[in-house]
């Protein structure tokens, strides 16, 4: 015969959250730093003469920064979603905590 434990506090397992992604700052930091790169990539190319492969590998540099900017502004979001989700979480479990005399007891076998 196989005994279950109840889900008592002593036997429940802590669930850590999961990280899904980078967090804001780092998200941030991202979209910042390549639209700089973005930015200047693409000044050179409009006010200097380079070569034709010089200027097209600029401006496939700059093109792919664009779009790791948009990939950082869009992680950068759903981090601040998940961070408020998560906060949303913790004040839910520890509203539905019973205080007092509506405190659950354990049970004496």
């Amino acid at each position: 015969m196989t005994n279950t434990p109840f889900d008592t506090q002593e036997n429940m397992t802590v669930k850590t959250p999961i990280q899904r992604g980078p967090s804001v700052a780092t998200a941030m930091t991202i979209a910042v730093v390549s639209a700089i790169v973005a930015a200047a990539a693409t000044v050179v190319v409009i006010k200097n003469d380079f070569s034709t492969l010089v200027e097209g590998l600029l401006a496939a540099l700059a093109l792919v920064a664009f779009g790791v900017t948009a990939y950082g502004l869009i992680q950068a979001v759903l981090a601040l979603v998940d961070t408020a989700g998560e906060r949303r979480r913790q004040d839910r479990e520890v509203s539905e905590r019973r205080q007092g005399d509506r405190a659950r007891k354990p049970e004496t076998p």
